[in-house]
């Protein structure tokens, strides 16, 4: 998982597919994003500021390549970014969304290793919760309805795993 840039004040971090990179695992990108949150309110109480943050999670297919001068950068293009940015402006405060292609990847992902969906819950290294709202709203009331993002997304949440 690497940055690719930052946009405002979101940061756009992703995974490739094999030949680029050697494992391709949604799962982990999830937990990514759940590492994120922790780590801004763990630094939130340590500098008693009320900071978080919000992430949205996405599988799917972007193009990239170099753009700008004199100052050249990567940048990423596509349906998918579109989906990125309402998943991340409608996320709950400190929170993970993920879209529902994100959630079958993941779902396969375990499948492929021989873990069942139910052991994956039961592990509770985390868990995908439906979002049960009628739409997706920004903080600046801004509507989306989930077609906007190819369906029903989840919440995310991470527990300790039991040993």
């Amino acid at each position: 998982i690497y940055k690719v840039e930052t946009v405002a004040d979101a940061y756009i971090a992703g995974q490739a597919e094999p030949p680029l990179t050697q494992e391709n695992s949604p799962l982990a990108v999830v937990l990514f994003g759940l590492e994120m949150v922790k780590a801004t309110h763990k630094l939130s109480r340590k500098k008693r500021e009320n900071v978080s943050c919000r992430v949205g999670v996405h599988t799917g297919f972007v193009v990239g390549g170099i753009v700008g001068m004199p100052m050249e950068r990567y940048h990423l293009f596509g349906p998918m970014m579109s989906i990125l940015e309402v998943l991340e402006s409608t996320a709950p405060k400190g929170n993970v969304q993920v879209s529902s292609a994100c959630r079958g990847a993941v779902d396969q992902e375990l499948k492929a290793c021989g873990r069942r969906e139910d052991a994956w819950d039961r592990d509770q290294i985390a868990v995908f919760e439906l979002r049960e709202a009628d739409e997706l709203i920004c903080p600046d009331g801004q509507a989306h309805d989930y077609g906007t993002v190819g369906g029903r997304t989840y919440i995310a949440r991470s527990y300790a795993k039991s040993r």
